[in-house]
């Protein structure tokens, strides 16, 4: 199998899905498109918007100081990577924002999901995946090194008030560090490898689109 491309999202819902649908994806590229509501796209430009330029503490008063860049627009690539068994693989991806604390950075993911300090594993691979993005990445990319801190900030709508006579939603936020551990990234890749050069998995009966599958392709 040639080298593959990992998009670092892809992890918390691809891989830790439904497995044939992933196997299916990263082996014969069978997917299903579907347009990404644009509100979301919206709101992540305004958070995008409201971040740039100010400071760190206003994430979290116990991130070092630095200051929020948040337009980076281009699709990162790292350079040609090697999991635990010498097997090839890039990780190419967007980030939301980094810190430049002046002598290292931070990358930081903005997320609108229930607050819950169990979402620190659902996406922990994939700002472990930026992070090596950065550092490692293809000679045509920018390369921010060292990556000293990760953490993802989350956004919950929390209830609709009053201001001007208009509705506005108040959000609650809150910050999550998530330590930096690069041999579990490439622990978890070599899964994955090992997994994609295994035998296909029977279709998953819970996943509706593997019934969907079943009427158009062999099992």
């Amino acid at each position: 199998m040639s080298e593959l491309i990992f998009a670092p999202s892809e992890f918390a819902f691809g891989y830790s899905g439904c497995k044939r649908c992933y196997y299916d994806l990263k082996n014969d590229n069978i997917r299903v498109s579907t347009a990404f509501p644009s509100i979301f796209s919206k709101l992540d430009r305004l958070q995008k918007e409201f971040y740039h330029n100010k400071s760190s503490n206003v994430l979290n008063a116990n991130i070092e100081p630095g200051k929020i860049k948040t337009d980076y627009e281009r699709l990162q690539k790292s350079e040609l990577l090697k999991d635990n068994k010498g097997r090839e693989f890039i990780l190419r991806g967007k980030i939301d924002a980094y810190i430049d604390h002046g002598s290292f950075f931070s990358i930081i993911d903005f997320k609108v999901t229930n607050i819950d300090e169990k979402k620190i594993e659902v996406y922990k691979t994939q700002l472990l995946s930026y992070a090596i993005m950065f550092e490692k990445p293809n000679e045509k990319y920018l390369k921010l090194t060292p990556i000293k801190n990760l953490g993802i900030f989350c956004f919950e709508p929390e209830k609709i008030q009053s201001v001007d006579k208009n509705p506005s939603f108040n959000m609650k936020t809150q910050y999550y560090p998530i330590q930096r551990d690069d041999d579990y990234l490439f622990k978890f890749i070599t899964e994955i490898l090992d997994f994609l050069e295994g035998p296909k998995p029977n279709f998953d009966e819970k996943c509706g689109l593997c019934n969907l599958k079943k009427n158009n392709f062999s099992s």
